[in-house]
């Protein structure tokens, strides 16, 4: 074969052959994420009560809660490792995830996470994202583009009950995500992390070409951190999104950019997130950026280690995230940002 010859990249298989994961590995899953059985117990025995929200939502609040609690969001594979490649495929997610007890960025956590719900009988859909650039790490960017999306560079799921419809589920945005799932509604707010409260509106975002009535809207997800600020108050927009179906060629795409290019935040920066839970609560998060590990528990906000040095670094992802690193993936640390 020619070497310029075109070849597919990832497709969707057909129905009969998809990917799911059996019983015994959703148990290991389980044990990973510390899920207790009283959750999954009843949908294990029969996958179709996962369609119904009496049944359904319970156990996907607790999946949403213990992955994120125990499966961090991080992008070290792009700077601890010799080929900085990242996979989507479900079977290697699987062995990455539970197996390896590493993390991901948005379209590795959700890739994985979509597969496991439908082993579980849930209908799933996959979609697609814009990040606000009120979210980037660039003072002058939240400045001067906070109104503004990035372009599409996010994954998410939505998943159907049969007797309440669509409910938004994401598991791969930090600590900025929603870590719950909750219903596809117009202006549809709750609590997630106390006193944090989220909202979803279908909206036109700032930068369509249309105006008015013409300009089509979006689903947009927003964050108001601290309500007990009265007049201070502000929505915060996060990322915007579609219901369109992407399938694993589009993220294919996605993920190539984000993992690659030059400008992007993950190719630029070291970081990890998880979330920090008391009792089947989410309290807040922690998260490293860079060199520095910063803990976020209700309103209070603080610096809990600074890391000169890289044994520091690797010896906090190991102690703090439950990320231990081998001495090759040590070794492959990008040059620019290794530590002293």
């Amino acid at each position: 074969m020619s070497d310029t010859t075109p070849i597919s990249l990832t497709q969707l298989p057909e129905e009969s052959n998809r990917r799911q994961y059996t019983r015994a590995e959703l148990l290991d899953y389980f044990s990973r994420i510390q899920l207790p059985e009283q959750y999954y117990k009843d949908v294990f025995s029969d996958a179709s009560l996962a369609r119904t929200k009496k049944q359904g939502l319970p156990l996907l609040e607790a999946l949403c809660r213990h992955h994120t609690c125990n499966v961090p969001f991080e992008n070290l594979i792009l700077h601890y490792s010799a080929n900085k490649k990242v996979t989507l495929d479900v079977s290697e997610l699987y062995t990455w995830f539970v197996t390896k007890r590493r993390g991901g960025r948005c379209m590795e956590n959700n890739s994985f996470f979509a597969t496991v719900l439908r082993s579980l009988g849930y209908q799933v859909r996959n979609c697609g994202g814009r990040v606000s650039r009120a979210m980037s790490p660039y003072p002058e960017v939240r400045q001067n583009q906070a109104a503004t999306y990035d372009g599409l560079n996010h994954m998410l799921n939505l998943v159907r009950f049969d007797d309440d419809g669509w409910y938004v589920v994401d598991v791969g945005m930090g600590a900025m995500g929603p870590n719950l799932p909750y219903p596809l509604r117009d202006n549809y707010e709750t609590t997630s992390i106390a006193p944090r409260k989220i909202r979803i509106q279908h909206r036109a975002i700032p930068e369509s070409y249309a105006s008015g009535s013409d300009a089509p809207k979006m689903w947009c997800y927003d964050v108001c951190y601290d309500p007990s600020r009265g007049a201070d108050n502000k929505w915060i927009p996060t990322y915007c999104f579609t219901e369109t179906e992407f399938l694993p060629q589009d993220y294919e795409v996605m993920s190539w950019f984000t993992s690659t290019h030059s400008n992007s935040f993950f190719t630029r920066n070291v970081t990890a997130t998880k979330m920090i839970m008391e009792g089947e609560k989410i309290v807040g998060s922690v998260t490293l950026f860079k060199e520095t590990i910063r803990e976020s528990v209700g309103a209070e906000r603080k610096v809990v280690r600074e890391c000169k040095t890289e044994d520091e670094r690797v010896d906090s992802l190991k102690e703090i995230f439950g990320i231990e690193l081998s001495k090759e993936e040590m070794d492959g640390i990008t040059p620019k940002l290794r530590l002293a």
